[in-house]
């Protein structure tokens, strides 16, 4: 996943990986300061974490490219981008919360 955003997506690629690794560290130093343990659907919750954020940041990305090849400038296609992609991210990531009420 690491080679495939920073190869496809370029710097952009690499910013959201970086976010991937902070996203990952954050979530780590969280779970040691409250000395939780790391089980087997723990790590599943993680890489679902994982996979959401890089889901968000295609979806993102090629709604930016999309903008950008209908010859918006470089600022109005990245807005445009993020705008229409929130209701999309929001959707999938309350479906998820859903299913994880549902599980729980």
């Amino acid at each position: 996943v690491v080679l495939f955003m920073g190869i496809y997506y370029r710097g952009s690629g690499l910013v959201s990986v970086f976010a991937l690794v902070l996203n990952v560290t954050l979530l780590l130093a969280a779970m040691s300061f409250f000395q939780a343990t790391l089980t087997l659907p723990g790590i599943a919750g993680i890489v679902l974490t994982l996979g959401m954020a890089v889901d968000a940041n295609v979806i993102i990305y090629e709604r930016i490219r999309e903008y950008l090849r209908e010859g918006y400038t470089a600022r109005a296609a990245i807005e445009a981008g993020y705008d229409r992609a929130l209701t999309t991210i929001l959707d999938s990531q309350l479906t998820t919360a859903i299913a994880g009420l549902a599980l729980w």
